[in-house]
Protein backbone atom coordinates (compact mmCIF):
# COMPACT_ATOMS: atom_id res chain seq x y z
CA UNK A 1 0.00 0.00 0.00
CA UNK A 2 0.91 3.62 -0.63
CA UNK A 3 -0.36 6.48 1.12
CA UNK A 4 0.47 10.51 0.41
CA UNK A 5 1.82 12.28 3.39
CA UNK A 6 0.84 15.24 3.54
CA UNK A 7 2.97 18.36 5.02
CA UNK A 8 1.96 20.26 7.92
CA UNK A 9 -1.13 18.18 8.67
CA UNK A 10 -1.44 19.58 12.31
CA UNK A 11 -2.09 22.62 14.28
CA UNK A 12 -3.46 24.30 10.82
CA UNK A 13 -5.32 27.01 12.29
CA UNK A 14 -4.68 29.50 9.57
CA UNK A 15 -7.20 27.64 7.82
CA UNK A 16 -10.22 28.29 9.25
CA UNK A 17 -9.95 31.80 8.55
CA UNK A 18 -9.30 31.32 4.64
CA UNK A 19 -12.48 28.70 4.14
CA UNK A 20 -14.40 29.26 1.04
CA UNK A 21 -17.45 27.63 -0.14
CA UNK A 22 -17.00 25.47 -3.10
CA UNK A 23 -19.13 26.04 -6.33
CA UNK A 24 -20.80 22.76 -6.25
CA UNK A 25 -20.79 20.01 -4.62
CA UNK A 26 -18.71 17.18 -6.57
CA UNK A 27 -19.60 13.58 -4.02
CA UNK A 28 -17.50 11.93 -6.91
CA UNK A 29 -14.59 11.09 -4.42
CA UNK A 30 -16.06 10.53 -0.74
CA UNK A 31 -14.47 9.85 2.69
CA UNK A 32 -15.55 9.22 6.15
CA UNK A 33 -14.02 10.49 9.31
CA UNK A 34 -14.95 9.27 12.61
CA UNK A 35 -15.45 6.30 15.24
CA UNK A 36 -17.72 3.12 15.71
CA UNK A 37 -20.61 5.10 14.35
CA UNK A 38 -18.74 5.73 11.22
CA UNK A 39 -17.61 2.41 11.23
CA UNK A 40 -20.48 0.59 11.07
CA UNK A 41 -20.09 -0.90 14.09
CA UNK A 42 -23.08 -2.88 15.68
CA UNK A 43 -24.29 -5.41 18.46
CA UNK A 44 -20.21 -5.51 20.03
CA UNK A 45 -18.46 -6.09 16.70
CA UNK A 46 -17.49 -5.08 13.76
CA UNK A 47 -19.06 -7.47 10.94
CA UNK A 48 -19.76 -7.13 7.31
CA UNK A 49 -23.35 -8.20 7.83
CA UNK A 50 -23.71 -4.38 9.71
CA UNK A 51 -20.84 -2.51 7.73
CA UNK A 52 -22.75 -3.13 4.31
CA UNK A 53 -25.49 -1.08 5.86
CA UNK A 54 -22.93 1.68 7.56
CA UNK A 55 -24.10 5.45 7.13
CA UNK A 56 -21.03 6.23 4.77
CA UNK A 57 -21.79 3.01 2.83
CA UNK A 58 -25.37 4.39 2.35
CA UNK A 59 -24.83 7.65 1.38
CA UNK A 60 -21.94 6.39 -0.65
CA UNK A 61 -24.64 4.25 -2.60
CA UNK A 62 -27.27 7.28 -3.02
CA UNK A 63 -23.74 9.67 -4.53
CA UNK A 64 -24.23 6.76 -7.11
CA UNK A 65 -20.40 5.92 -6.40
CA UNK A 66 -19.66 2.07 -6.61
CA UNK A 67 -16.63 1.65 -5.97
CA UNK A 68 -16.73 2.64 -2.05
CA UNK A 69 -14.24 0.82 -0.11
CA UNK A 70 -14.57 -0.30 3.76
CA UNK A 71 -12.58 -2.79 5.87
CA UNK A 72 -15.22 -5.35 6.00
CA UNK A 73 -15.00 -8.07 8.54
CA UNK A 74 -16.57 -11.84 7.56
CA UNK A 75 -18.99 -13.02 10.17
CA UNK A 76 -18.98 -13.89 13.07
CA UNK A 77 -17.12 -10.29 13.34
CA UNK A 78 -14.38 -8.68 15.09
CA UNK A 79 -14.09 -6.31 18.42
CA UNK A 80 -11.61 -6.40 20.65
CA UNK A 81 -12.23 -8.98 23.15
CA UNK A 82 -14.95 -10.63 21.32
CA UNK A 83 -17.65 -11.54 18.16
CA UNK A 84 -20.52 -10.36 17.37
CA UNK A 85 -23.35 -9.96 20.20
CA UNK A 86 -26.38 -12.34 19.52
CA UNK A 87 -29.04 -14.35 21.62
CA UNK A 88 -26.96 -16.86 22.52
CA UNK A 89 -29.52 -18.88 24.89
CA UNK A 90 -32.74 -19.15 26.85
CA UNK A 91 -32.61 -19.10 30.26
CA UNK A 92 -35.80 -21.09 32.77
CA UNK A 93 -36.23 -19.06 35.74
CA UNK A 94 -38.80 -17.72 38.08
CA UNK A 95 -39.78 -14.81 36.38
CA UNK A 96 -39.98 -16.89 33.19
CA UNK A 97 -37.76 -17.54 29.72
CA UNK A 98 -35.07 -14.75 29.53
CA UNK A 99 -33.10 -14.91 26.44
CA UNK A 100 -29.10 -14.08 26.97
CA UNK A 101 -27.10 -11.85 24.89
CA UNK A 102 -23.40 -12.67 24.47
CA UNK A 103 -20.69 -12.83 21.97
CA UNK A 104 -21.07 -15.60 18.87
CA UNK A 105 -19.23 -18.51 19.69
CA UNK A 106 -16.55 -19.83 17.64
CA UNK A 107 -13.11 -17.97 16.25
CA UNK A 108 -13.07 -14.59 15.40
CA UNK A 109 -14.04 -13.36 11.52
CA UNK A 110 -11.34 -12.08 9.27
CA UNK A 111 -10.59 -9.04 6.97
CA UNK A 112 -12.00 -9.61 3.78
CA UNK A 113 -10.24 -6.54 1.63
CA UNK A 114 -6.74 -5.75 3.90
CA UNK A 115 -4.36 -5.44 0.98
CA UNK A 116 -6.72 -3.31 -0.36
CA UNK A 117 -4.49 -0.38 -2.33
CA UNK A 118 -4.60 3.10 -0.61
CA UNK A 119 -6.78 4.07 1.80
CA UNK A 120 -10.28 2.94 2.61
CA UNK A 121 -13.37 5.09 1.70
CA UNK A 122 -14.47 4.26 5.34
CA UNK A 123 -12.08 5.68 7.72
CA UNK A 124 -14.29 5.17 11.22
CA UNK A 125 -12.63 3.80 14.16
CA UNK A 126 -14.76 1.89 16.79
CA UNK A 127 -13.09 3.17 19.91
CA UNK A 128 -11.47 6.43 18.65
CA UNK A 129 -11.34 9.66 20.39
CA UNK A 130 -11.03 13.48 18.81
CA UNK A 131 -7.29 12.95 19.56
CA UNK A 132 -6.78 9.46 18.38
CA UNK A 133 -7.49 10.65 14.63
CA UNK A 134 -4.50 13.02 14.94
CA UNK A 135 -1.87 10.78 16.28
CA UNK A 136 -2.68 6.84 16.44
CA UNK A 137 -1.55 4.21 13.26
CA UNK A 138 -2.22 0.90 12.63
CA UNK A 139 -0.22 -2.42 11.33
CA UNK A 140 -2.40 -4.93 9.62
CA UNK A 141 0.64 -7.51 9.58
CA UNK A 142 -0.29 -8.04 13.22
CA UNK A 143 -3.50 -8.69 12.53
CA UNK A 144 -2.47 -11.54 9.53
CA UNK A 145 -0.11 -13.19 11.60
CA UNK A 146 -1.47 -13.85 14.48
CA UNK A 147 -0.20 -11.18 16.91
CA UNK A 148 -3.55 -9.51 17.84
CA UNK A 149 -3.51 -6.73 20.36
CA UNK A 150 -6.62 -6.06 21.76
CA UNK A 151 -5.72 -2.18 22.31
CA UNK A 152 -4.98 -1.14 18.80
CA UNK A 153 -6.70 -3.95 17.04
CA UNK A 154 -9.35 -1.36 15.15
CA UNK A 155 -6.53 0.88 14.40
CA UNK A 156 -4.64 -1.87 12.76
CA UNK A 157 -7.86 -3.31 11.06
CA UNK A 158 -8.77 0.10 9.70
CA UNK A 159 -5.37 2.25 8.63
CA UNK A 160 -2.91 -0.73 8.16
CA UNK A 161 0.33 0.61 6.71
CA UNK A 162 2.08 1.37 10.31
CA UNK A 163 3.22 4.73 9.01
CA UNK A 164 -0.04 7.19 8.88
CA UNK A 165 -2.96 8.58 11.02
CA UNK A 166 -6.99 8.42 9.77
CA UNK A 167 -6.55 11.86 9.12
CA UNK A 168 -3.54 11.43 6.45
CA UNK A 169 -5.12 8.75 4.85
CA UNK A 170 -8.34 10.94 4.76
CA UNK A 171 -6.52 14.00 2.92
CA UNK A 172 -4.23 11.71 1.12
CA UNK A 173 -7.29 9.96 -0.69
CA UNK A 174 -7.59 13.27 -2.55
CA UNK A 175 -11.62 13.08 -1.56
CA UNK A 176 -14.42 15.79 -2.80
CA UNK A 177 -16.42 15.11 -0.06
CA UNK A 178 -15.53 14.42 3.37
CA UNK A 179 -17.97 13.76 6.74
CA UNK A 180 -16.74 13.73 10.18
CA UNK A 181 -18.00 12.47 12.89
CA UNK A 182 -16.25 12.61 16.08
CA UNK A 183 -16.40 13.09 19.80
CA UNK A 184 -18.80 10.08 20.51
CA UNK A 185 -15.56 8.39 22.47
CA UNK A 186 -14.72 11.80 23.88
CA UNK A 187 -17.65 11.10 26.72
CA UNK A 188 -18.94 7.83 25.90
CA UNK A 189 -16.52 5.83 27.99
CA UNK A 190 -17.63 7.85 31.46
CA UNK A 191 -21.07 5.92 30.44
CA UNK A 192 -19.52 2.48 29.79
CA UNK A 193 -17.21 2.29 32.87
CA UNK A 194 -19.64 4.18 35.69
CA UNK A 195 -17.07 6.66 36.14
CA UNK A 196 -17.57 10.58 35.02
CA UNK A 197 -13.64 11.71 35.23
CA UNK A 198 -12.02 15.29 33.97
CA UNK A 199 -9.59 13.93 31.86
CA UNK A 200 -9.76 9.96 32.44
CA UNK A 201 -12.88 9.33 30.45
CA UNK A 202 -14.19 13.08 29.72
CA UNK A 203 -12.46 15.26 27.47
CA UNK A 204 -11.81 18.13 28.53
CA UNK A 205 -13.36 21.32 26.78
CA UNK A 206 -10.47 22.70 25.79
CA UNK A 207 -8.23 19.94 24.92
CA UNK A 208 -11.30 18.71 22.00
CA UNK A 209 -11.16 22.15 20.80
CA UNK A 210 -7.64 22.49 19.77
CA UNK A 211 -7.98 18.56 18.23
CA UNK A 212 -11.32 19.40 16.82
CA UNK A 213 -9.42 22.63 15.45
CA UNK A 214 -6.20 20.48 13.86
CA UNK A 215 -8.79 18.01 12.17
CA UNK A 216 -11.07 20.38 10.87
CA UNK A 217 -8.44 22.73 9.60
CA UNK A 218 -6.03 20.13 7.65
CA UNK A 219 -8.90 18.83 5.58
CA UNK A 220 -9.89 22.43 4.66
CA UNK A 221 -6.27 23.69 4.33
CA UNK A 222 -5.13 20.48 2.33
CA UNK A 223 -8.26 19.88 0.28
CA UNK A 224 -10.12 24.03 -0.09
CA UNK A 225 -12.55 22.81 -2.47
CA UNK A 226 -13.86 19.40 -0.88
CA UNK A 227 -17.52 20.09 0.74
CA UNK A 228 -17.11 18.85 4.18
CA UNK A 229 -20.14 17.83 6.38
CA UNK A 230 -20.14 17.36 10.02
CA UNK A 231 -21.90 15.42 12.46
CA UNK A 232 -22.34 16.50 16.29
CA UNK A 233 -22.52 14.18 19.61
CA UNK A 234 -25.73 12.23 20.94
CA UNK A 235 -26.82 12.20 24.36
CA UNK A 236 -24.71 9.45 25.39
CA UNK A 237 -26.74 9.58 28.58
CA UNK A 238 -30.01 8.30 26.28
CA UNK A 239 -28.73 5.16 25.20
CA UNK A 240 -30.33 2.02 25.80
CA UNK A 241 -27.16 0.72 27.41
CA UNK A 242 -27.71 3.38 30.15
CA UNK A 243 -31.39 3.53 30.42
CA UNK A 244 -32.95 0.16 30.20
CA UNK A 245 -32.56 -0.64 33.41
CA UNK A 246 -34.31 1.24 36.35
CA UNK A 247 -32.60 1.89 39.94
CA UNK A 248 -35.28 -0.01 41.57
CA UNK A 249 -37.30 -3.43 41.59
CA UNK A 250 -41.17 -3.17 41.74
CA UNK A 251 -42.54 -4.82 44.92
CA UNK A 252 -45.39 -7.22 43.29
CA UNK A 253 -47.72 -6.78 46.39
CA UNK A 254 -48.09 -2.79 46.36
CA UNK A 255 -46.27 -1.80 43.25
CA UNK A 256 -43.90 0.36 45.17
CA UNK A 257 -40.22 0.70 44.39
CA UNK A 258 -37.77 -0.95 45.92
CA UNK A 259 -34.46 1.14 45.38
CA UNK A 260 -31.62 -1.19 43.88
CA UNK A 261 -27.83 -1.04 45.93
CA UNK A 262 -24.73 0.36 45.32
CA UNK A 263 -21.39 0.16 46.93
CA UNK A 264 -22.33 3.95 47.99
CA UNK A 265 -25.50 3.15 49.59
CA UNK A 266 -29.09 2.40 47.97
CA UNK A 267 -29.81 4.48 44.70
CA UNK A 268 -32.20 6.87 44.07
CA UNK A 269 -34.91 7.27 41.56
CA UNK A 270 -32.73 9.79 39.59
CA UNK A 271 -29.94 7.32 39.18
CA UNK A 272 -28.85 4.89 36.22
CA UNK A 273 -28.19 1.32 36.38
CA UNK A 274 -26.20 0.03 32.85
CA UNK A 275 -26.78 -3.08 31.12
CA UNK A 276 -23.48 -3.90 32.77
CA UNK A 277 -25.61 -4.73 35.65
CA UNK A 278 -27.78 -7.15 33.71
CA UNK A 279 -26.01 -10.61 34.82
CA UNK A 280 -25.33 -9.32 38.51
CA UNK A 281 -28.80 -8.57 39.05
CA UNK A 282 -29.68 -12.05 37.84
CA UNK A 283 -27.74 -12.71 40.53
CA UNK A 284 -29.52 -11.16 43.37
CA UNK A 285 -26.74 -9.06 43.11
CA UNK A 286 -28.27 -5.59 43.83
CA UNK A 287 -31.41 -6.53 45.52
CA UNK A 288 -32.20 -6.22 49.30
CA UNK A 289 -32.17 -9.13 50.74
CA UNK A 290 -35.60 -8.80 52.08
CA UNK A 291 -36.65 -8.67 48.38
CA UNK A 292 -35.18 -11.88 47.75
CA UNK A 293 -31.97 -10.63 46.95
CA UNK A 294 -28.41 -11.05 48.16
CA UNK A 295 -27.96 -7.87 49.73
CA UNK A 296 -24.61 -7.45 47.85
CA UNK A 297 -24.42 -4.18 46.35
CA UNK A 298 -23.81 -3.44 42.96
CA UNK A 299 -20.22 -1.83 41.83
CA UNK A 300 -19.66 1.67 41.39
CA UNK A 301 -16.81 2.64 39.28
CA UNK A 302 -13.93 3.93 40.72
CA UNK A 303 -10.27 5.15 40.03
CA UNK A 304 -6.98 4.52 42.10
CA UNK A 305 -3.78 4.09 42.17
CA UNK A 306 -4.03 0.78 40.13
CA UNK A 307 -5.93 2.10 37.33
CA UNK A 308 -9.45 2.34 36.40
CA UNK A 309 -12.21 -0.04 37.75
CA UNK A 310 -15.67 -0.53 35.95
CA UNK A 311 -19.06 -0.18 37.83
CA UNK A 312 -22.56 -0.47 36.54
CA UNK A 313 -23.90 2.44 38.24
CA UNK A 314 -24.01 6.35 37.71
CA UNK A 315 -25.41 8.63 40.47
CA UNK A 316 -27.07 11.59 38.94
CA UNK A 317 -24.70 14.15 39.29
CA UNK A 318 -22.28 12.29 37.21
CA UNK A 319 -24.88 11.82 34.01
CA UNK A 320 -25.29 15.28 34.60
CA UNK A 321 -21.39 16.03 34.48
CA UNK A 322 -21.38 13.70 31.06
CA UNK A 323 -24.89 16.18 29.54
CA UNK A 324 -22.91 19.18 30.51
CA UNK A 325 -19.52 18.33 28.62
CA UNK A 326 -21.58 16.88 25.64
CA UNK A 327 -23.50 19.98 25.13
CA UNK A 328 -20.02 21.81 25.40
CA UNK A 329 -18.30 19.58 22.77
CA UNK A 330 -21.03 19.82 20.57
CA UNK A 331 -20.93 23.79 20.73
CA UNK A 332 -16.96 22.99 19.72
CA UNK A 333 -18.39 21.07 16.85
CA UNK A 334 -20.24 24.25 15.82
CA UNK A 335 -18.36 26.79 16.14
CA UNK A 336 -15.70 25.08 14.19
CA UNK A 337 -17.38 24.14 11.55
CA UNK A 338 -18.66 27.48 10.66
CA UNK A 339 -15.04 28.53 10.47
CA UNK A 340 -13.99 26.21 8.29
CA UNK A 341 -17.33 26.37 6.50
CA UNK A 342 -18.19 22.92 7.12
CA UNK A 343 -22.18 22.03 7.26
CA UNK A 344 -23.10 20.63 10.38
CA UNK A 345 -25.60 17.86 10.60
CA UNK A 346 -27.62 18.00 14.03
CA UNK A 347 -27.87 13.92 14.71
CA UNK A 348 -28.34 14.75 18.36
CA UNK A 349 -31.25 16.78 17.85
CA UNK A 350 -31.93 13.24 15.86
CA UNK A 351 -32.21 11.24 18.76
CA UNK A 352 -33.72 13.90 21.34
CA UNK A 353 -36.80 13.65 18.58
CA UNK A 354 -36.60 10.09 18.60
CA UNK A 355 -36.25 9.75 22.32
CA UNK A 356 -39.35 11.99 22.83
CA UNK A 357 -41.92 10.79 19.67
CA UNK A 358 -40.36 8.33 18.15
CA UNK A 359 -39.57 7.66 14.40
CA UNK A 360 -42.39 7.06 12.30
CA UNK A 361 -41.95 4.82 8.78
CA UNK A 362 -44.50 2.70 7.11
CA UNK A 363 -47.07 2.78 9.59
CA UNK A 364 -44.48 1.68 12.62
CA UNK A 365 -43.29 3.70 15.55
CA UNK A 366 -39.89 3.14 16.25
CA UNK A 367 -38.10 4.07 19.36
CA UNK A 368 -34.56 4.04 21.32
CA UNK A 369 -35.85 1.27 23.46
CA UNK A 370 -33.64 -1.73 24.01
CA UNK A 371 -34.50 -4.70 21.79
CA UNK A 372 -38.17 -3.73 21.28
CA UNK A 373 -37.77 -0.13 19.37
CA UNK A 374 -35.94 -1.34 16.06
CA UNK A 375 -33.47 0.97 15.85
CA UNK A 376 -30.76 -0.38 18.43
CA UNK A 377 -28.91 -3.34 18.29
CA UNK A 378 -27.59 -6.15 21.25
CA UNK A 379 -25.09 -4.01 22.68
CA UNK A 380 -27.42 -1.15 23.36
CA UNK A 381 -24.94 1.64 22.44
CA UNK A 382 -24.68 1.81 18.56
CA UNK A 383 -27.72 1.29 15.97
CA UNK A 384 -28.84 -1.75 14.06
CA UNK A 385 -29.15 -2.22 10.11
CA UNK A 386 -31.89 -0.24 10.27
CA UNK A 387 -31.31 2.72 12.97
CA UNK A 388 -27.86 3.54 10.16
CA UNK A 389 -30.30 3.74 7.54
CA UNK A 390 -32.31 5.68 9.44
CA UNK A 391 -29.04 8.25 10.19
CA UNK A 392 -27.93 8.10 6.24
CA UNK A 393 -31.69 9.08 5.27
CA UNK A 394 -31.44 11.68 7.53
CA UNK A 395 -27.96 12.56 7.08
CA UNK A 396 -29.04 12.97 3.17
CA UNK A 397 -31.89 15.65 3.61
CA UNK A 398 -29.30 18.05 5.74
CA UNK A 399 -26.74 17.70 2.82
CA UNK A 400 -29.87 18.63 0.26
CA UNK A 401 -31.35 21.72 2.68
CA UNK A 402 -27.70 22.83 3.34
CA UNK A 403 -26.15 22.80 -0.32
CA UNK A 404 -29.33 22.76 -2.72
CA UNK A 405 -28.36 19.29 -4.04
CA UNK A 406 -31.12 16.42 -5.19
CA UNK A 407 -29.14 13.36 -3.58
CA UNK A 408 -32.07 10.71 -3.74
CA UNK A 409 -33.46 9.56 -0.31
CA UNK A 410 -32.87 5.85 1.37
CA UNK A 411 -35.49 3.60 0.83
CA UNK A 412 -36.21 2.45 4.07
CA UNK A 413 -39.07 0.20 3.55
CA UNK A 414 -37.09 -3.42 2.74
CA UNK A 415 -35.42 -2.56 6.55
CA UNK A 416 -38.37 -3.05 8.02
CA UNK A 417 -38.69 -6.47 7.31
CA UNK A 418 -36.83 -10.26 7.92
CA UNK A 419 -33.44 -10.13 10.03
CA UNK A 420 -32.74 -6.51 9.32
CA UNK A 421 -35.60 -5.53 12.68
CA UNK A 422 -33.82 -8.71 14.18
CA UNK A 423 -34.63 -7.04 17.48
CA UNK A 424 -38.04 -8.73 18.50
CA UNK A 425 -37.04 -10.17 22.30
CA UNK A 426 -38.46 -8.70 25.40
CA UNK A 427 -35.84 -6.15 27.04
CA UNK A 428 -37.19 -6.51 30.26
CA UNK A 429 -36.76 -10.46 30.55
CA UNK A 430 -33.17 -10.13 28.57
CA UNK A 431 -29.42 -10.55 30.18
CA UNK A 432 -27.34 -8.58 28.90
CA UNK A 433 -24.37 -11.48 29.99
CA UNK A 434 -21.19 -10.81 31.57
CA UNK A 435 -19.12 -11.29 28.71
CA UNK A 436 -21.34 -9.17 26.74
CA UNK A 437 -20.35 -6.27 29.08
CA UNK A 438 -16.65 -7.14 29.54
CA UNK A 439 -16.37 -7.23 25.96
CA UNK A 440 -18.19 -3.88 24.85
CA UNK A 441 -15.87 -2.02 27.81
CA UNK A 442 -12.88 -3.70 26.07
CA UNK A 443 -13.27 -2.20 22.64
CA UNK A 444 -14.26 1.56 24.03
CA UNK A 445 -12.27 1.38 27.56
CA UNK A 446 -9.26 -0.30 26.90
CA UNK A 447 -7.40 -1.19 30.25
CA UNK A 448 -10.40 -0.94 32.51
CA UNK A 449 -10.44 -3.55 34.97
CA UNK A 450 -13.46 -5.46 34.22
CA UNK A 451 -13.54 -8.39 36.96
CA UNK A 452 -16.87 -5.94 39.61
CA UNK A 453 -18.85 -7.25 36.01
CA UNK A 454 -18.57 -10.73 36.37
CA UNK A 455 -21.16 -12.34 39.04
CA UNK A 456 -19.25 -13.69 42.12
CA UNK A 457 -22.00 -14.00 44.53
CA UNK A 458 -20.71 -14.04 47.79
CA UNK A 459 -17.19 -12.71 46.85
CA UNK A 460 -18.10 -9.08 44.76
CA UNK A 461 -15.73 -6.51 44.88
CA UNK A 462 -17.56 -3.69 46.99
CA UNK A 463 -14.99 -0.59 46.51
CA UNK A 464 -16.46 0.77 49.95
CA UNK A 465 -13.05 2.44 51.20
CA UNK A 466 -12.97 5.66 50.82
CA UNK A 467 -15.30 5.80 47.95
CA UNK A 468 -15.89 9.60 47.45
CA UNK A 469 -12.04 10.20 47.03
CA UNK A 470 -11.61 7.23 44.37
CA UNK A 471 -14.30 8.11 42.26
CA UNK A 472 -12.79 11.62 42.08
CA UNK A 473 -14.32 15.27 41.23
CA UNK A 474 -17.35 15.76 38.58
CA UNK A 475 -15.64 17.63 35.98
CA UNK A 476 -16.74 21.54 36.25
CA UNK A 477 -18.81 22.85 33.58
CA UNK A 478 -16.53 24.69 31.02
Amino acid sequence: MKFTRKAGLLGLVVALAAAGASAQVDFSKYVALGDSLTAGYASGALTKFYQDHSYPSILAKQFGINSFQQPTISDPGIGSYGTVLQLTRLVVGPGGISPVIGPTPGASGQPTNATLQGPYGNLGIPGAAAGDLLTKTGDITKLLTGHIDPKTLMYDIILRDGQHTALEQAIGAGPTFVTVWIGNNDVLGAVLSGVAMEGVTLTPKATFQQQYTQILGAIRQNRPNASIVVANIPDVAGIPFATTIKPYIVNPANGSHIPLLGADGPLSESDFVTLGASALLAQGIGIPAAAGGTGLPLPEGSIDQTGLHAGVILRAAEMTAIRARTADLNQVIAAVAGGVNAKLFDVNALFARIATQGYTLGGIRLTKSFLTGGLFSYDGVHPQRLGYAVVANEMIKAINAAYGTTVPEVDLRPYLGGETVMTASAAGLTVFSSAAAVSLLGNFVPGAEASALVPHVGTVRRHVTQRGSERGSIPPNE
